[in-house]
């Protein structure tokens, strides 16, 4: 139990680290959807951009997010 506590708080920590390198726009905007738990036509209708730009942000937040926990699984 203590491990997973560990390795639960190391994840935490790199996303924390992985969604600080992200412009601000897009880091909003993926809490907003994976944390707030809002749909994208909530956050299109909160920010007054289109749906469109909603998916790109996610798309963008979502690759920079894999690519950033890929690094780190390399390093022990």
């Amino acid at each position: 139990e203590q491990e997973h506590g560990l390795a639960e708080r190391d994840l935490h920590a790199l996303l924390e680290r992985a969604l600080a390198g992200l412009p601000a726009r897009t880091r909003s905007i993926f809490i907003m959807h994976r944390f707030n738990e809002m749909a994208y036509r909530e956050i299109h209708h909160e920010l007054g951009i289109s749906v469109a730009t909603v998916e790109y942000h996610m798309m963008r937040a979502l690759a920079h997010i894999r690519i950033e926990l890929a690094g780190q699984s390399d390093h022990p």
